[in-house]
């Protein structure tokens, strides 16, 4: 009688025993079934029928993409251009009317005026690009005047570095430097070399705004080992707003990006107004405002 017992016993534990392996090796498929996606679960068809809509406009948005890709290509970098706005420095209102435009935008700040350091604050915490805009000595001086902080070809050479010292330091945050007027003075090689190579100590790169066809740029760059590069197109010799913008137009869509492509304008009304409307239409047309900086280095830079 005992012994049919344990023999009773021992058969219901083999049993328990088997049945506990079928259930641990039927959890281990079944968690591997879960991983891999084999047998997805069950699920109620209303969230089954979302999951396949969501599914199909996913896959809706990635055809239109790749459309929409091959109808407007990405904007291409090759296709730069660098605004500068001179003559900043007198009024406040013209720069915040600029920084309202959405574009990286260049600003070149006169030294020693009653707003210079104040823009150069502003601009600096908008994160714009801002040059010392240098006074020079123009051909047609005293008759038209450059204004303070002005470089002249008959000062020596203390004068000169103690000027542009005090120029840079009424002008914070510049990374680099244009010409105001200068048309006398950009023709001085000995002069200018003088002034680039104190530009390079201070690691400031110059750009030519081409106020003569004598400038000595490329001579005085090459002795002081400066990185310069050249203004192309002055976009307000004429104050109409739709000129003006026809000629940025024009001058952004032929862009190849085989050179700098510069444009200088000033803080007119009729300017502002011509660059807020371009903006646009360049960011539809894959034409991208830079700061002057971003075309260092490309061809035509000295």
């Amino acid at each position: 009688m005992k012994k049919k017992k344990i023999q009773k016993t021992t058969t219901v534990l083999i049993t328990l025993i088997v049945l506990a392996v079928a259930a641990i090796a039927a959890i281990v498929l079944w968690d591997r079934e879960e991983t891999t996606g084999v047998k997805p679960p069950h699920l109620p068809k209303e969230q089954a029928e979302g999951l396949r809509e969501a599914a199909k406009a996913q896959r809706h948005k990635t055809e239109d993409g790749a459309q929409l890709a091959r109808i407007a290509p990405p904007r291409s970098a090759a296709r730069q251009v660098a605004i500068v706005i001179d003559d900043i420095g007198y009024d406040m209102k013209p720069v915040r009317e600029l920084l309202a435009i959405n574009e990286n935008i260049t600003f070149a700040v006169l030294p020693l005026l009653a707003h210079s350091r104040e823009a150069a604050e502003t601009l600096h915490r908008a994160h714009r690009e801002i040059l010392l805009h240098l006074p020079m000595e123009p051909l047609s001086y005293p008759k038209e005047k450059p204004g303070r902080g002005a470089l002249f070809t008959d000062m020596n050479d203390e004068e000169i570095l103690f000027q542009l010292q005090r120029n840079v330091d009424s002008v914070p945050y510049a990374s680099g430097v244009n010409n105001h007027m200068g048309s006398k003075f950009m023709a001085d090689e000995e002069k200018l070399t003088l002034v680039f190579r104190e530009l390079k100590k201070k690691n400031l790169f110059f750009i030519d705004s081409r106020t003569t066809r004598d400038s000595k740029t490329e001579a005085a760059a090459h002795k002081a080992r400066l990185t310069v590069m050249s203004r192309k197109i002055f976009l307000d010799n004429e104050r109409d707003t739709s000129k003006i913008y026809q000629i940025l137009m024009e001058a952004a869509r032929s862009s190849d990006g085989n050179s700098p492509l510069i444009v200088i304008g000033h803080p007119y009304p009729e300017t502002i107004q011509a660059v807020r409307e371009a903006g646009k239409v360049c960011r539809e047309q894959g034409i991208t405002i830079v700061p002057v900086s971003a075309l260092l280095g490309k061809q035509g830079a000295s």
